[in-house]
């Protein structure tokens, strides 16, 4: 099952996914801003990995932060594992907003003992007195949207807006496309349409679909829920049975039938912003389709898991794909011979940007091997 059309998100995926906890903040000392936005990175999760941290062999002393870096990329220097950042993370409580990383900060590795830690060596502007950070008497307020961000904004932001994964009687009740001014039956960008469905007080933007497919448990055969195919993106223009919108771009035809949601024109920053995090042991699922019809799965490529928020999975949680093992023939086996499963190879880590009730999306962060449709994802 595939979803034709859909944008492939090739990104250098930065960082860990998901609304991060506000672990490690003292609320107390934190200013407005702070408190309106997730925190970067957080203590590490009370269930740590038993396997030892490692640090990456050749791993640098200091590295000064450049723009385009993501956390994915800047963690990847240190570790072997990159989502494992949380757990040698040092933060400053006395910077403003000390769990942002900047352009022109210096990250900065040293021991505790036997523990290895990360901190900002410098401020921005490369002061440094001692092992310390100068501070000013003013704490400076600085701009969420000037931090490193986990995910490359330019690449992921389109999919965040456009992503949709609804239970069927959500799509039936949705607001749908009637009909044009005149008898076309398609639409494109700054077409006037008439839409049935939408009650005052109405929201001003709305994001059309076409609702496309199912979602079924390979295993179960459950429905995990409907998806629909992005179609563009409309403005209210007057109230009413049926309502007047403009669509104000497409980026397939829009036609009698499709299916409407309300949208925020513009993506919140915050979203880009999260904590990397192993999903609890139990956790498995399987890969269910990639986007962009491809057959097989590598690095940055997305794809959809069978599992989500029902299953404890949340944006930024990380998981292994497993290739699944081949079957061969024993001809030596007693009896004549006997088909025999391999085991399952490690082949990638995940990490999950988006999710839903019973779905989640993930980004295939690293690749060993190419997977597949219906291989196993879980601990990584």
């Amino acid at each position: 099952m595939t979803l034709p059309g859909r944008m492939l998100i090739s990104a250098l995926f930065a960082g860990a996914v998901g609304a991060c906890a506000t672990q490690g903040l003292d609320s107390s000392a934190a200013d407005g801003a702070q408190r309106t936005a997730p925190p970067l990175l957080a203590t590490a999760a009370s269930a740590r990995p038993s396997e030892p941290l490692k640090v990456r062999s050749g791993a640098p002393q200091r590295y000064t932060v450049v723009p385009g870096d993501t956390l994915w990329d800047i963690a990847g220097r240190f570790l072997d594992q990159p989502w494992r950042w949380p757990e040698i993370w040092h933060v400053n409580p006395q910077i403003a907003n000390p769990h942002r990383i900047y352009p022109g900060n210096v990250i900065e590795l040293y021991y505790e003992g036997s523990q290895p830690r990360l901190r900002v060596a410098t401020t921005r502007s490369g002061t440094r007195v001692g092992g310390t950070i100068k501070l000013s008497p003013q704490i400076r307020e600085e701009a969420l949207h000037e931090a490193v961000p986990t995910i490359q904004r330019d690449l992921i932001s389109p999919f965040l807006r456009q992503a949709v994964v609804l239970d069927s009687n959500d799509w039936q009740q949705a607001p749908y496309l009637l009909a044009g001014p005149d008898p076309r039956v398609t639409f494109g960008a700054r077409d006037v349409v008439y839409v049935r469905g939408i009650e005052p007080p109405a929201a001003r933007f709305w994001h059309v679909y076409r609702p496309a497919g199912e979602y079924r448990h390979p295993e179960t055969g459950e429905s995990l829920g409907f998806y629909g195919l992005d179609v563009g993106e409309a403005e209210l223009e007057a109230d009413g049975d049926p309502a007047t919108l403009r669509l104000l771009s497409t980026r397939r035809e829009a036609l009698a039938g499709d299916r409407l949601l309300p949208t925020a024109r513009d993506t919140d920053d915050s979203v880009f912003y999260f904590t990397p995090k192993p999903v609890a042991p139990g956790v498995h699922g399987y890969i269910l389709d990639v986007f962009d019809g491809i057959s097989l799965i590598g690095q940055y490529h997305s794809v959809v898991l069978s599992i989500g928020k029902r299953d404890g999975v949340e944006v930024g949680s990380v998981l292994g794909g497993y290739q699944a093992g081949r079957v061969v023939r024993d001809e030596r086996a007693p009896g004549g011979g006997d088909d025999v499963t391999l085991p399952d190879q490690k082949a990638g880590i995940l990490m999950v940007y988006k999710t839903f009730d019973r779905v989640s999306y993930a980004l295939v962060m690293s690749a060993t091997r190419d997977m597949h449709v219906r291989d196993r994802v879980g601990a990584p």
